[in-house]
């Protein structure tokens, strides 16, 4: 159902695994406040939800995966998140080497945005990642009658795919992510 203010409704879909490895990529190692994310990139529409989409860490012995359930728990505080998970699964590599692959992460943010789409949740899709894996769901949903904003980092600005399908761009560049940071990890 639309918004009955002026404001559209917007969801906004963070590939959460996605934009850590960018921002890392990009040297953004300070912590981000995810509500604030949310405020900040819901000026001027009715904001919904925001859709977190990760897996946990397959070492549950590992100080990385005890600080992401710290995370975890954080995001299921607010009422303004979502937290979806998929999870990882085991491989080997041509020597034998143990290695884990993140699995249904972008299958359940694609399935949830097209959803959404069709359950009328929201006017504009707000998709955070930097994946082409996305094409197909952006253009189901904007087939629905619905917007998509495709929200990158400077090192991701180069996929002209996503820079060509969606009705806008928006850049997070150093300046807005320290605006929404939390500080040093």
């Amino acid at each position: 159902m639309s918004s009955t203010s002026s404001a559209p409704l917007l969801e906004i879909f963070v590939d959460g695994t996605n934009f850590l490895l960018a921002r890392r990529d990009g040297g953004y190692f300070f912590r981000l406040d995810l509500n604030l994310l949310a405020t900040r990139l819901a000026r001027g529409y009715h904001f919904g939800k925001l859709r977190y989409y990760t897996s946990p860490h397959p070492d549950v012995r590992s100080a990385t995966y005890h600080g992401q359930q710290r995370f975890f728990e954080e995001l299921r505080r607010s009422r303004r998140i979502e937290l979806v998970l998929g999870r990882h699964e085991k491989r080997r590599d041509r020597d034998g080497r143990p290695y884990h692959v993140e699995k249904e992460t972008d299958v359940n943010l694609a399935v949830d945005m097209v959803v959404g789409a069709y359950e009328e949740r929201f006017d504009v899709a707000m998709l955070v990642a930097g994946d082409t894996d996305y094409v197909r769901a952006i253009q189901a949903v904007q087939a629905r009658g619905k917007r998509v904003v495709w929200c990158y980092l400077p090192a991701q600005a180069h996929i002209t795919r996503l820079a060509e399908l969606a009705d806008d761009r928006y850049a997070l560049d150093d300046r807005f992510l320290r605006t929404c940071s939390l500080g040093p990890r």
